[in-house]
């Protein structure tokens, strides 16, 4: 039976051309893009992660990330399946109205002289729409996030099922204690931790995305 190692050989490679992507968004990407991404951890709660990324796609494509309306962003969620859609279309024009279209500079301002858990935990509370989880997806995403980790229901599930935590239960108050766990256990299996996610990600799910 391959050990977690040994899947993270295998796939190494490919994770470490999704890691190198995601370093080059924010320092070679426009405000547009990074706000792409915003949006995307805005639609992935409760949500599948593909469905999600076609979502705001369709919508950059439309052009609808930028200058749509409620009702518009809110019927293209909607047809590409995205569950509460309407919240969903809420959060996107709050946050346009907050971080774009100079979402560079308001991140930046964000992240200046802060350590990664401490600009997590801003995004989070400054972000319409995200919690800890969501601020972590977006910074690995953007290439600014490599010491944090993204704790959603896959990787939890994994944690649990290679005894690093007990239940894949998770609330607020733990988050920062089950991510102190994940840390450790990427140093013992010598594996980075933004890598890791990706590595438990794959193990879950069978492949390398977002």
């Amino acid at each position: 039976m391959a050990t977690l190692n040994d899947i993270y050989l295998h796939i190494k490679d490919r994770i470490d051309e999704r890691l190198e992507e995601f370093r080059t968004l924010f320092s070679e990407g426009s405000d547009r893009d990074v706000f792409k991404e915003m949006c995307f951890c805005m639609c992935t709660p409760q949500n599948n992660a593909r469905k999600a990324w076609e979502a705001v796609c369709c919508l950059d494509d439309t052009h609808r990330l930028e200058a749509g309306t409620l009702s518009e962003v809110a019927g293209i969620l909607r047809t590409q399946g995205v569950r509460f859609h309407k919240n969903k279309a809420a959060y996107i024009l709050k946050n346009r109205g907050a971080f774009y279209p100079n979402t560079k500079e308001a991140i930046s301002r964000i992240l200046r002289d802060r350590d990664q858990t401490e600009a997590r935990d801003i995004l989070a509370e400054t972000v319409s729409g995200w919690g800890l989880k969501e601020a972590s997806h977006f910074l690995r995403n953007i290439g600014l996030g490599s010491r944090i980790c993204i704790l959603d229901r896959h990787i939890l599930r994994q944690l649990a099922l290679n005894r690093v935590i007990e239940t894949a239960a998770l609330c607020p108050k733990t988050y920062h204690g089950i991510e102190q766990r994940m840390i450790r256990f990427a140093e013992r299996e010598h594996i980075p931790v933004d890598a890791l996610d990706l590595t438990l990600w794959y193990q879950e799910k069978h492949e390398i995305f977002k």
